[in-house]
C-alpha cells in the first residue's frame, strides 16, 4: 500500500472544504427536463440588493432596446437597467451562479443558465417585473445558451460534462398550462464548450472550445456534429458575425510554444499574440479545410501597448467594430483593414460589448445602422460603461449596485485577470490558465530554471491540494511559485509580496475540475471503477499519485521520460479531474489518456491487458 503519511492534515482540511463547496453544487444524475414550478409563475420583485459582488457576464435588450437585462454570475441575479436614464430599475435573484443569458425574439422570455444548480431557467418579463416560469435540469455545469432566430429552439452548452442539449421552445408563450421546454437532442463533444453563436436563418450553431482552439459546427435541428475544426489559438472568448453576415468573427490568443518567454519576446508580441480572426462561413462546414490557412487575422496589440485577453465583439457598421480588451480594461475600435483606431479606457475586465437595438442609434442611420453608443459590461467592476465609439470616450458609467469590501481572494481574482501585470499588457495569468484551468499548451518559461524545454501549462484548479509546485518541484509554497512566475513569465515590474499572497489566496478557492464521467449509482459501473482502482494500486500508480485525497505527492519522480536538457524527475500532477485534460506528461507527448499506457507503458514498463486498461481508464475518468 502507498504511504498515506504524505497526506498532511492541512491538506485534508483544505480538501474537505473544497469538496464541500463542490458537493453543494453537485448535480443530480440521470435527471431529464422536467417542470419545477407548480401553479402560477414565481413572481420576483426588483428590490434593491445589499452590498455584494455581482460579477456581470451577459446582457440582452428588452422592450425594443429600452431596458438592458444583465446576468450576474456571483450573485445569481438579473439586473434591469434603463441605459438612457443611467439607472438600475431593479435586481432579482433567480439562481446561484448565472453563466449566460439569451432572449427570445418576442423580447418577453429570457433563458438563463445556472452552472451551480445545473438548470435552464425560463424567465418572463412583463411591465418591468420578472417571473420565473420554470426551472429545467440540464447537463451539469451549463455555461452558455443560444436561441434560434425564430425562437423555436434553444441550445445549452455544458462545460465539464461536455454536452450540448437542443431544446424545443415552441410552446413557450402559449396558453398551454403545462407548456415547458422539451429536450429533443443531446450531443457529446470532444472538448469542453463555452461560447456559442447561432448562425441566423440556419440550423447551424458554432461552438467554441472553452480552453483550446477547437470549433464545432452543429446542426441543431438534427442534433448532429457537422464539422470539427481547429485554429492556431486558444482562449476563444468572443464570437460574432461580420456586418455582411458572411464571416465568423472571433477573438482569441496565440501562444508560440517554441519561443522562450523573455522580456523581448513579450515586448514584440511574439510570446502571446492577441487576435481578431475572420473565417468565411462557407469554410466552416468543410472539415477538409485547415482553418489556420483560411482565416484573416487582425493583431490587436502593438509594441509597448499589448491588448491582453480580447473578449466580446460588437459590430458597429460596415467599416468598424468594437472589441473588449478584457485584460487591459479597454474597448478597442477596429476599423476596416484591421487598424485598431482607438483604445478607450473602461471598467475592470470588460467581457461583453452590446450594440443598441434602436434606442441609441444615430438618427441619420441607414438600414445598416451605425451605432452611436455601445454598452460595455465590466465584470470585475459590477458596472456598465456607455461608450461613444466615434468620439472615443465613455459618456456614462452605471454601477449595478452597492459593492462590499474586497477580500484577499477578491483582490487575487482581479490580479489573475489583469494583463497589466505583464510587460506592456500582453498577457495575464488567465491567458495560459484559462479561467483557472489550462489552455493545454506548452510554454518555454523559467519555471524549470531553463529555456529550451517547454513544459505543459498545468491546471490551477485544485492546485491548493498539491505541493510542491513547478514541474521540477522547486517550490515549497504556492506564493513563492507565483512570485517567480510574475517576475520571469509575466515580467511584472515592482510587485510587492502582497500581490503574490492575494493571487495565492484566490487560487486556494478554486476546487479541482470535476470528472468527465462521474461514478453512477449502477452497480456494474461501481464494480468497474473498483476493479480499476485495484489495477491502479497493483501497478504502483499510488506511489506518485497518492490516494485518496489529492492523488499527488510531495516529491519529484523518475518516470522514465527525459526532457531536452536530460531532466528525468518531474513533479507528479494531481489526478483529480485528469479526464478534463487533452494531452499528458510534462511536455504533452501523450495525445490521450489511453496513450499514457498503450504508447508509453506508464508507469515504467507497465503492460495492461484490454480489460485492465478499460477498468483503469474508467477509474481515472471518475476522479
Amino acid at each position: 500500500m502507498p504511504d498515506q503519511r504524505t497526506v498532511s492534515v492541512p491538506t485534508i482540511i483544505l480538501f474537505v472544504a473544497l469538496m464541500c463547496r463542490v458537493a453543494a453544487e453537485e448535480p443530480q444524475r440521470g435527471a431529464g427536463l422536467v417542470h419545477h414550478s407548480a401553479g402560477s409563475p414565481e413572481a420576483l420583485g426588483g428590490k434593491a440588493h445589499p452590498a455584494s459582488l455581482r460579477r456581470p457576464v451577459a446582457a440582452v435588450w428588452l422592450n425594443e432596446g429600452r431596458t438592458l437585462c444583465i446576468a450576474n454570475h456571483r450573485s445569481g441575479s438579473l439586473s434591469l437597467v434603463d441605459v438612457a436614464a443611467g439607472r438600475v430599475l431593479g435586481e432579482t435573484t433567480v439562481g446561484k451562479r448565472l453563466a449566460d443569458l439569451a432572449v427570445l425574439p418576442n423580447r418577453r422570455h429570457l433563458l438563463a443558465v445556472d452552472e451551480a444548480t445545473h438548470e435552464l431557467i425560463i424567465v418572463s418579463h412583463d411591465r418591468g417585473q420578472l417571473h420565473v416560469d420554470s426551472r429545467q435540469p440540464v447537463s451539469p455545469y451549463p455555461v452558455s445558451v443560444a436561441v434560434s432566430s425564430d425562437g423555436s429552439q434553444a441550445i445549452v452548452a455544458s462545460l465539464w460534462s461536455r454536452r450540448l442539449q437542443m431544446i424545443d421552445l415552441r410552446l413557450l408563450g402559449t396558453s398551454d398550462p403545462v407548456a415547458v421546454p422539451r429536450l429533443v437532442h443531446e450531443l457529446r463533444l470532444p472538448f469542453a464548450p463555452r461560447r456559442m453563436l447561432w448562425l441566423p436563418g440556419t440550423d447551424d450553431v458554432v461552438v467554441a472550445d472553452a480552453f483550446g482552439g477547437r470549433l464545432a459546427i452543429v446542426d441543431a435541428r438534427l442534433g448532429q456534429l457537422v464539422a470539427l475544426q481547429e485554429i492556431d489559438g486558444h482562449n476563444l472568448q468572443g464570437l460574432s458575425l461580420s456586418a455582411d453576415g458572411l464571416r465568423l468573427l472571433m477573438t482569441h490568443q496565440r501562444l508560440k510554444e517554441t519561443a522562450p518567454v523573455t522580456q523581448d519576446s513579450i515586448h514584440w508580441g511574439e510570446t502571446m499574440a492577441n487576435l481578431l480572426g475572420e473565417i468565411p462561413l462557407s469554410d466552416l462546414r468543410n472539415p477538409r479545410l485547415d482553418l489556420r490557412q483560411f482565416s484573416q487575422l487582425t493583431f490587436l496589440g502593438t509594441r509597448e501597448t499589448g491588448a491582453g485577453d480580447p473578449a466580446g465583439i460588437a459590430v458597429l457598421d460596415q467599416q468598424s467594430l468594437a472589441v473588449a480588451l478584457s485584460g487591459v480594461d479597454e474597448l478597442g475600435i477596429v476599423e476596416n483593414g484591421g487598424l485598431v483606431a482607438k483604445r478607450i479606457p473602461v471598467g475592470r475586465r470588460p467581457l461583453v460589448v452590446v450594440a443598441p437595438v434602436g434606442l441609441m442609434s444615430s438618427p441619420d442611420s441607414s438600414s445598416a445602422a451605425t451605432a452611436r453608443h455601445v454598452i460595455v459590461v465590466n465584470s470585475l467592476d459590477d458596472s456598465l460603461s456607455v461608450v461613444d465609439p466615434r468620439a472615443g470616450k465613455v459618456v456614462r458609467e452605471i454601477t449595478l449596485g452597492p459593492k462590499r469590501e474586497l477580500t484577499a481572494a477578491d483582490r487575487g481574482e482581479r490580479l489573475f485577470f489583469d494583463a497589466r501585470l505583464s510587460h506592456d499588457g500582453w498577457l495575464s495569468c488567465h491567458s495560459c490558465h484559462t479561467n483557472g484551468h489550462t489552455n493545454g499548451l506548452r510554454a518555454d518559461t523559467l519555471g524549470d530554471n531553463s529555456y529550451g524545454a517547454p513544459k505543459r501549462t498545468p491546471t490551477l484548479l485544485g492546485t491548493a491540494l498539491t505541493d510542491k509546485w513547478a514541474w521540477n518541484g522547486s517550490f515549497q509554497y504556492l506564493h513563492e511559485q507565483i512570485q517567480k512566475s510574475l517576475a520571469t513569465t509575466l515580467r511584472t515590474e515592482n510587485t510587492d509580496p502582497q500581490t503574490a499572497l492575494d493571487l495565492s489566496t484566490f487560487l486556494h478557492t478554486l476546487p479541482p475540475p470535476p470528472p468527465t464521467e462521474p461514478a453512477t449509482s449502477a452497480q456494474s459501473d461501481r464494480s468497474r471503477i473498483e476493479r480499476g482502482q485495484n489495477v491502479f494500486r497493483e501497478h504502483g500508480c499510488g506511489k506518485c499519485h497518492v490516494p485518496p485525497i489529492n492523488y499527488t505527492s510531495h516529491e519529484v519522480h523518475d518516470v522514465g521520460l527525459t526532457d531536452e536538457h536530460g531532466q528525468t524527475k518531474f513533479n507528479a500532477p494531481s489526478l483529480r479531474g485528469v479526464s478534463q485534460l487533452r494531452r499528458f506528461f510534462h511536455d504533452n507527448r501523450a495525445a490521450s489518456l489511453e496513450d499514457v499506457f498503450l504508447e508509453f507503458s506508464h508507469p515504467r514498463g507497465t503492460v495492461l491487458d484490454d480489460n485492465e486498461l478499460a477498468d483503469l481508464l474508467r477509474f481515472l475518468r471518475s476522479l
